[in-house]
């Protein structure tokens, strides 16, 4: 595309794009109906990060001078999708002039958040750079050789049999003890209500595919799980965000919007909420689950990463008030145990759940036996309950030790959550900047962070990172923090008042 950045001048780089972009479609250079290359091509084009072209095209987007056609990609005009989406049957014959035929077939699923975050996630990666982006567990407290074992044993003790195609519900034993689990956060649940599902994301994909549809309004939470928006928006669902504040979900905001939009689903992480650490109030969840009556709709509740309370108890689930089966409640073992098991499950009264089984079905026919029976068995024994309580106490330790570095270094205007649970802090921004600009220069200072636009179903509120600590030793979280502070120090001292729009606007 020809475009030159300077990385020496106080501008940002979204802002030259931006500004370089523009001029060349106002003068005609870049034609009416042209498509732009992808945000991750440009951006590979251009070394920048993906965030820097999402910031960039969406300021094209609300000056008028873009528009994006689902499945397709982002067209210079402000005209619908006729302008640049050739006829069929012209379309089956004619290949691009650059030879990339694969840019003339429509993508009916998208995942613009999860490909941004993955190529977010790449600096982190890189020498000398402090990642804390990423929002896992620490590999070293990993129960390795204990499963190890134990996946021998599962080897030697089964019939041959146990080898074959299993049960799309999944292991009957994995899902007893999670019946048992279940029972101290609230729930009244039997093995038979239990679907196994390679990971909590399967679990909401399957919900999303079983039970939403095209053009059904779904709530979340604003900011929430990326992958989520994702899978949502994926099966043609109108997001609606529902702000929060230090007591989680706003349900006096949530039953205005289920008045008005009767959505079919709400998505919510009440404990240990990603991004934001947030742990919604034991009141909010009854209201919710009262909600969920009233309005005849689905509430999906996504419990990754309560068992890493710090801070006395996790309140009971939203489900431990679901006296009508409205309540889907999704557990996972990806940070407890190890994400590469990839074990999750949705507990879910028969008539839904039963439904949910046959998605499971047609989706992946089941979830590996040997692997369930395996983390069954590591579950079952004394060194699990031993492992957690270690484990908390590290993240704990390191939540703890982040936070008094935050308060010493991080300059005026900027604040933060002090999470009870899970893996991030949720970092508010001044409005004088936004979330790219940080990034940008943070990475010039050696540390990653996750931008908050990509966790936003619809346009933001002031700027927002993730801060996550779990996976770093605290003198290595400390340091990144350190560096942050330096970064967001040169940001504010700019005094740039104007901020972009987030990419990824839904219109409801």
């Amino acid at each position: 595309m020809g475009v030159t950045l300077d990385r020496t001048s106080e501008t940002p780089l979204y802002r030259q794009l931006l500004a370089e972009l523009s001029s060349r479609i106002r003068s005609g250079e870049i034609a009416s109906g042209s498509r732009l290359p992808s945000v991750r091509s440009l951006a590979r084009t251009l070394g920048v990060s993906p965030i820097t072209v999402v910031q960039a095209y969406n300021g094209l987007a609300a000056d008028g001078l873009v528009h994006a056609t689902v499945g397709r990609g982002t067209f210079a005009g402000a005209s619908g999708p006729e302008t640049a989406r050739p006829q069929s049957d012209d379309r089956a014959n004619t290949a691009p002039e650059d030879g990339e035929w694969h840019t003339t077939l429509p993508v009916h699923l998208r995942a613009p958040r999860i490909s941004a975050m993955h190529a977010l996630l790449r600096p982190g990666r890189r020498p000398g750079v402090i990642s804390l982006a990423a929002g896992t567990p620490d590999p070293s407290l990993f129960p390795i050789r204990v499963l190890g074992r134990l996946w021998s044993r599962v080897m030697a003790a089964e019939d041959p049999g146990f080898l074959q195609y299993g049960t799309s519900q999944g292991d009957y034993q994995l899902r007893t003890w999670i019946a048992a689990r279940c029972a101290a956060t609230g729930i009244r649940a039997k093995a038979e209500d239990i679907l196994i599902t390679s990971g909590s994301q399967q679990a909401i994909d399957l919900v999303a595919r079983t039970f939403v549809g095209p053009g059904d309004y779904v709530l979340v939470e604003s900011p929430t799980f990326i992958t989520a928006l994702d899978i949502f928006e994926g099966r043609g669902a109108k997001l609606i965000g529902v702000p929060m504040d230090n007591e989680g979900v706003r349900v006096d905001v949530a039953a205005s919007l289920m008045e008005r939009f009767r959505p079919r689903l709400m998505y919510t992480m009440p404990t240990a909420h990603n991004p934001t650490g947030i742990t919604t109030t034991e009141d909010r969840r009854r209201q919710l689950a009262a909600l969920a009556r009233r309005y005849n709709l689905l509430v999906l509740e996504d419990d990754t990463c309560s068992e890493f309370t710090y801070d006395g108890e996790a309140p009971p689930a939203i489900k431990a008030f679901d006296a009508g089966g409205h309540v889907l409640f999704v557990l996972s073992f990806s940070k407890t145990v190890i994400p590469g098991l990839r074990i999750g499950c949705v507990v879910a009264q028969a008539p839904l759940l039963s439904r949910l089984v046959d998605s499971k079905s047609v989706a992946d026919r089941f979830t590996s036996p040997l692997i369930q029976r395996t983390l069954w068995r590591y579950l079952s024994s004394s060194r699990y309950p031993r492992d957690l309580a270690t484990a908390r106490d590290v993240y704990r330790s390191r939540r703890n030790a982040l936070l008094e570095v935050l308060e010493e270094t991080m300059p005026t205007g900027v604040t933060w959550t002090r999470p009870s649970a899970g893996f991030n802090i949720w970092m508010h921004l001044p409005d004088t900047t936004t979330a790219a600009e940080v990034f940008e220069e943070g990475l010039k200072e050696g540390v990653a962070c996750a931008p908050g636009d990509l966790f936003l179903p619809h346009a933001p509120p002031p700027s927002g990172l993730r801060i996550s600590f779990a996976d770093n030793p605290e003198e290595t979280a400390g340091e990144g923090a350190r560096r942050l502070a330096r970064a967001l120090t040169r940001v504010l001292a700019s005094s740039r008042a104007e901020e972009p729009e987030s990419a990824f606007v839904t219109t409801v």
